[in-house]
């Protein structure tokens, strides 16, 4: 029993390497073309670089973190340490079951609420918001067991020392920074490599200029690489397996992030 799982957990890993491996050799050579990351992209995406794209990815991944951390963080909390237990259990699963949403879903909430009901229209904030709202559930139901990982007589230590309930909920968040950095990555790095959110909300295909204002529309990474495999030729295949390639490289570094900082926990 013990070798028919070990060969077939070598199976499922090798199959996973495979996938990976092939995206990233089929587009790494072009990482190294001159302007890749500095160009925009000309003559339907068969030449130039990928800048457009890659700027707009970073603001929009900007503006996600700096709208649904500080949010997440406060719900982490007070799920954690305010909110009566039963309470508190009936929110988490609120927020599990919202993590099984299909990211489309969201999309047409997005499209619905931020861009027709709010009038953005297709914009950088209604991407965003969009983002953000997924991403608020998928990262407080994962930090939230952090914190109540951190042991009960640490709370009860700091507050017999004379402490209030704000320096003891500082403390316990001192306590579980790390657990709380792995579900800020994981978050990001689902939020960076969603495409059906941004694709009815806040992206276009090509632009002649970066987004000035967070009502302009947006490139995006992952959206120019189902664009460009949609609807151009063979001669514009090359860019979306760089891009491909480059995602693939951010997460999988993302995700070193994490385990590195898991194990650091742990010891």
């Amino acid at each position: 029993m013990r070798w028919t799982l070990r060969i077939l957990s070598y199976a499922v890993f090798l199959a996973m390497l495979f996938v990976l491996v092939s995206i990233v050799v089929s587009g790494l050579p072009y990482l190294f073309r001159p302007g890749f990351f500095t160009a925009w992209p000309r003559r339907a995406m068969s030449e130039g670089g990928i800048f457009p794209m890659l700027v707009g990815s970073l603001m929009l991944m900007a503006l996600v973190f700096a709208i649904s951390i500080p949010v997440g963080l406060v719900g982490t909390i007070f799920l954690s340490e305010i909110a009566p237990r039963k309470f508190s259990l009936f929110l988490q699963s609120l927020a599990a079951t919202m993590n099984s949403v299909p990211s489309i879903v969201y999309g047409v909430f997005g499209l619905a609420l931020f861009c027709i009901k709010l009038n953005f229209g297709t914009s950088l904030i209604s991407a965003s918001l969009t983002l953000s709202t997924m991403s608020i559930p998928f990262f407080m139901n994962s930090a939230v067991e952090f914190l109540r990982a951190v042991p009960k007589e640490l709370r009860e230590g700091v507050i017999s020392l004379g402490a209030n309930k704000l320096q003891a909920t500082l403390m316990v968040l001192r306590a579980s920074r790390n657990g709380i950095l792995t579900s800020l990555m994981l978050t990001l790095g689902r939020a960076f490599s969603e495409t059906a959110p941004i694709l009815v909300t806040g992206a276009v295909f090509y632009s002649t200029r970066l987004p000035g204002k967070l009502t302009d529309p947006v490139m995006t990474l992952p959206t120019s690489i189902y664009a460009i495999v949609m609807n151009l030729g063979e001669s514009s295949q090359w860019m979306a397996k760089g891009m491909a390639s480059l995602m693939v490289l951010i997460m999988m570094f993302i995700y070193s992030v994490v385990q590195i900082t898991r194990r650091n926990k742990r010891e």
